[in-house]
């Protein structure tokens, strides 16, 4: 076998790494979001243990949690079937839409809206948990998400050209 031949098969076995890694992540994160959502319902079920925590704050960080962990799903099987192995168009005909990864760059607009969301998210965590009189400071996330938005709004538009 030669060495080019060597290179890619090591690189391909590097690649399934990574995406066990981001699978394994992703099983983390669904941990986390399940650990929120206890903790919320501790607000409901006294008997159940309740921090300090808002329970909306709670339940906002659990859906930011699974979020994060259902786009650690799809990178990891983008990763696995996109690069690693490859399905013939009879294996992927039944698969949502959602599942046929046509390369890198989808990827990399996938994770910035999830970016996207993870910081609106973020940011009505802040409000929710913020003492009244809010700041200007406050709105440095949004207006961060409004350019955020509009670059990738650039991107998506530029592509169709």
């Amino acid at each position: 076998m030669n060495n080019g031949l060597r290179l890619l098969l090591w690189l391909r076995a590097l690649m399934l790494l990574a995406s066990l890694g981001a699978f394994g992540g992703s099983l983390i994160l669904y941990w986390e979001g399940a650990k929120f959502l206890a903790e919320a319902a501790g607000f409901v079920h006294p008997e159940m243990s309740a921090g300090v925590h808002l329970p909306t704050a709670l339940v906002l960080e659990a859906m930011d949690s699974f979020l994060f962990a259902v786009v650690l799903t799809i990178f990891a099987y983008g990763i696995i079937f996109g690069f690693v192995f490859h399905l013939t168009a009879e294996q992927q005909s039944p698969l949502p839409d959602w599942m046929k990864i046509s390369g890198i760059n989808e990827l990399k607009h996938t994770l910035a809206e999830v970016v996207l969301v993870i910081l609106i998210v973020t940011f009505t965590k802040q409000v929710v948990a913020a003492d009244p009189p809010l700041n200007w400071s406050y709105l440095i996330l949004p207006i961060a998400v409004l350019m955020l938005a509009g670059a990738l709004w650039l991107l998506r538009s530029g592509k169709s050209h």
